[in-house]
């Protein structure tokens, strides 16, 4: 899939200073792999270049960038150590920090009558009243005889093997289900609240990222007319295509129904609508029990409301939908319910709204991020208030000359 310019931007910045983690790392090299050298060159060209038009000198860096990288990514290929040196960034690195999410620099609008910047906060003023983001992936596998297996708890390769599959543990933290087998038998990965993302790869090679709160029952092996996968939650799906064997993904009485595509179901319960966002390919959607369907196209996506009606809309901002893959909070006119129902889930607190506050709110942030950088950017817009109890978090109109934790 395509990682957004401004993910890749961040990427690059951080890789060079030295302070990329090791996930972040794999992340641009496996973005690389999937590239030839010449259209890889270019993306990276073409990010500086739209800065700094016509200065050669900005473009030596990139190239030299570029050399490095991939001369780091063959040889960590054939597993010799080499020591990641700086990059001088200066003269245009400022250019492009609207592009960049990491060491505590952001870009925050807020559009109410106008529109209010607030000036890039420093990730080192954070206070001592703050919740941390999630380190680990604290999912929760449950097999098919209801044991039940914590993956940051168990070290990698074979986990356990269910009739003639096995279920691995892969070298970076993901799922995979290798084999195949008659009997049907039924595994559930569930992610909570206060971990990081999950990987999975089904037995058909179809591969699934459970973002947190979100949690995926499925066979050990496909079997019969369909692949049929129940989710709760939100996921990224990447099927394999079988025109013989369609995939479904059900949430209640909700159904998606797809040959071989990329597509986001957002199902969360406490959201107004089952959102399925389309990347590639063509998808199905049927609410209440086929009473209703609707097909999409790459680029739309299909609100399901509780009711059954399906609304489709064209053309949404699919980086914004896939932010959350990306480590990234994208909100682009959410109002403070939506933003802190993420919150909620991501830093694993509880929220409480003592008076309710009605602006819309435009961010892109890191998730990396402890919770109290994020906070006091939505506070620098003077239309919202925040206190951290410990693992709760008060949410009140802005009132000038108060101080909150």
């Amino acid at each position: 899939m395509k990682i957004p310019e401004r993910r890749v931007a961040y990427l690059l910045e951080v890789y060079t200073e030295g302070k990329a983690t090791p996930d972040e790392e794999q992340e641009l090299f496996n973005w690389i792999a999937d590239e030839n050298d010449e259209p890889f060159k270019k993306h990276i060209e073409k990010l500086v270049s739209s800065y700094h038009p016509g200065q050669s000198d900005e473009q030596t860096d990139w190239e030299r960038l570029y050399r490095r990288i991939v001369e780091e990514k063959d040889a960590r290929e054939e597993i010799t150590l080499i020591k990641i040196q700086k990059i001088n960034w200066a003269g245009w690195a400022a250019a492009i920090v609207v592009l960049l999410f990491g060491a505590g620099y952001y870009f925050f609008n807020t559009h109410l009558n106008g529109k209010h910047k607030v000036e890039p906060v420093n990730i080192a003023q954070v206070k001592k009243e703050d919740v941390a983001p999630p380190v680990a992936i604290n999912a929760e596998l449950t097999l098919a005889n209801g044991k039940k297996i914590i993956l940051d708890s168990i070290g990698n390769g074979m986990v356990a093997i269910q009739g003639s599959v096995k279920v691995m543990k892969l070298a970076d933290g993901q799922i995979a289900y290798k084999g195949t087998s008659k009997g049907i038998e039924y595994n559930t990965l569930n992610n909570p609240r206060g971990s990081k993302v999950v990987g999975l790869t089904l037995a058909d090679g179809s591969k699934v990222w459970l973002n947190t709160a979100s949690s995926l029952r499925y066979p050990t092996a496909f079997t019969g007319s369909e692949r049929i996968v129940e989710v709760t939650g939100e996921a990224y799906f990447e099927v394999a295509h079988n025109p013989a064997m369609p995939f479904v993904v059900k949430k209640d009485r909700n159904r998606v129904r797809v040959l071989g595509t990329h597509f986001n179901i957002n199902a969360y319960d406490d959201e107004q609508s089952m959102n399925v966002t389309l990347l590639e390919g063509s998808v199905s959607v049927y609410a209440s029990d086929n009473h209703n369907s609707k097909v999409i196209s790459p680029g739309d996506q299909a609100r399901m409301e509780k009711s059954g009606n399906i609304e489709l809309i064209h053309s949404v901002n699919t980086d914004e939908v896939m932010s959350w893959k990306y480590n990234i909070f994208s909100f682009n006119g959410v109002g403070i319910e939506g933003i802190m129902r993420q919150v909620s889930r991501w830093y694993d607190v509880d929220i409480v709204f003592e008076k309710e506050v009605k602006e819309k709110f435009y961010a892109e942030v890191s998730r990396n991020t402890n919770v109290s950088t994020l906070l006091k950017m939505l506070e620098g817009t003077k239309s919202v208030q925040f206190r951290i109890e410990g693992k709760s978090i008060r949410v009140m109109p802005y009132q000038s000359g108060s101080v909150s934790n």
